[in-house]
């Protein structure tokens, strides 16, 4: 029976599940932490390369190796066979990125997959092209769009246990989104009605993800957040980190919230008590059998939930989804490129590269100094047909354009300026502070960002606050206070909305 391997990076350790699918239920096998190799920590360049290739092609025979290659996932073949196993590589953030989106009345527009792109150009200021972006939809009008980083440590790990594995492939199923699976698996099992409002909470050795579903659709999912769980005053500060969130979600009260991760009994407990109208428990397991591990690997499950659900991810086919995430992956051969050739043949293949390298580089610089001493020639010949009387008319007309030029940039510049203080002021009246209970007390520009403006206020209702940051094109809540005079609570706000040059 085929053995499912999920591999999941939680800070700087590999998170692996083993798992079997027997029935309806899938089978735990085993639950493994290794160190890994990669550090996740890196961002990778924001700046996306052209590929004509979807696929993310990780053949091993394409990679220039530096040296002998290493990963702890190698403890691995101690209990399995790796030609036996099925990989299912598990990733969040910082390596995919996620943007929802609601549908108008609930009608997808045609040309969907250009205005997600441009959507994300927008959020990111960067170039970026469709084989990066994909998207999931959902049959109750939403969908998530998603961006894959190019480098994913994971990927890396499972390059560097095929060439050091004896096996002559290693079977690589398409990526798994842990933040998507954990969305299908909740929706699906809970089945959220209309009138509730849940909480996912995720807890992990180094981050934490929030996501929120109302009326049984995702509304938020918060930006990568890296937190450590020795942090001193961690539950006040995910307890404030919530009630930001729920702003930026549009959600004033939570009727469930489910936690998994890295919890315990203690942080368990607080939340209830900073949420103490909500109903609050672990994510239900009921779908696993963990019948044939110990009861201290079980104990652990929670710390193992986002491999746990990317197998959930590739076994079931839920039905609420009308277009899944087609990330694919492609069998990755154990023999490279060099290991093929003996020694000599490898050595005569270098040189004869080097070799036709620089030789295409010396024609490459020949050609383009002949090309530049010919366009020399070419504006001596010129110069010899004109008279001085007309090269005196030539040079005086290149000043006054020169200085007609400078002058249209200084005035272009003073309008840009001015225009972009007139939208900011026109985008605010739009919204009418005044009717929505709402006064505007300072607009100034942001010192450490001088693209963006900081608008300070005051408001009488806090819901109305996100209608605002909405009319201002989304703008960002920066900090919120609350004060109460006369027994009457005023929330004063501080946004940033970033306005282009």
């Amino acid at each position: 029976m085929k053995k499912y391997c999920a591999v999941f990076q939680d800070g700087f350790e590999l998170k692996i599940a083993c798992v079997e699918k027997q029935g309806s239920k899938l089978k735990v096998l085993n639950f493994l932490s290794v160190p890994s190799a990669e550090n996740q920590f890196v961002f990778p360049s924001l700046e996306i390369t052209n590929n004509n290739s979807s696929d993310l092609d990780i053949e091993i025979n394409e990679i220039e190796q530096a040296g002998l290659a290493s990963t702890n996932l190698s403890e691995i073949s101690t209990s399995y066979r790796i030609e036996e196993l099925a990989f299912i590589p598990v990733i969040t953030e910082p390596h995919i990125s996620y943007m929802v989106h609601q549908f108008e009345n609930g009608k997808k527009p045609g040309d969907l997959k250009n205005r997600l792109i441009e959507e994300w150009k927008e959020n990111l200021n960067v170039e970026l092209t469709t084989e990066r972006i994909d998207y999931i939809e959902y049959k109750n009008h939403f969908l998530i769009s998603t961006l894959v980083q190019e480098n994913i440590p994971v990927l890396n790990e499972l390059k560097a246990l095929a060439e050091i594995s004896e096996t002559k492939t290693l079977d690589i199923l398409p990526v798994r989104s842990a933040d998507i699976s954990l969305i299908n698996y909740a929706l699906n099992l809970y089945k959220p009605s209309s009138d509730e409002i849940y909480l996912l909470i995720y807890l992990g050795t180094d981050s934490v993800r929030l996501i929120f579903i109302k009326d049984g659709k995702v509304v938020h999912i918060n930006r990568y957040l890296g937190l450590s769980l020795e942090r001193q005053g961690l539950v006040s500060f995910l307890s404030s980190k919530i009630v930001l969130e729920m702003e930026y979600a549009g959600v004033t009260e939570l009727t469930n919230i489910i936690v998994t991760g890295e919890v315990n009994d203690e942080l368990l407990s607080v939340i209830k008590q900073s949420f103490p109208f909500a109903s609050v428990d672990l994510l239900d397991l009921r779908i696993f059998d963990f019948s044939s591990i110990n009861e201290d690997l079980i104990y652990k499950a929670h710390s193992y939930i986002f491999p746990l659900l990317g197998v959930c991810d590739e076994v079931y086919h839920y039905s609420n989804i009308k277009k899944n995430l087609e990330f694919q992956t492609k069998r990755i051969s154990k023999i490279s490129f060099f290991k093929k050739f003996d020694f000599v043949s490898m050595f005569l293949l270098i040189v004869l590269s080097v070799l036709i390298f620089f030789s295409l580089k010396l024609y490459q610089e020949r050609s383009n100094h002949l090309k530049k001493l010919k366009e020399q020639v070419a504006r001596l010949d010129l110069v010899k047909s004109i008279s001085p009387a007309d090269l005196t008319k030539i040079n005086e007309l290149s000043r006054r354009y020169d200085i007609l030029s400078a002058y249209k940039q200084s005035l272009e510049q003073s309008l840009q300026n001015l225009n972009r203080w007139t939208d900011q002021l026109l985008l605010i009246q739009s919204y009418n502070p005044h009717q929505n209970k709402m006064w505007i007390t300072s607009i100034s520009v942001d010192d450490k960002n001088p693209s963006s403006l900081m608008i300070k206020g005051l408001a009488i209702d806090r819901s109305k606050i996100p209608g605002l940051m909405a009319a201002l094109n989304n703008a960002e809540l920066k900090n919120i206070y609350i004060y109460e005079i006369r027994n009457k609570k005023i929330y004063q706000f501080e946004l940033a909305t970033s306005s282009k040059n």
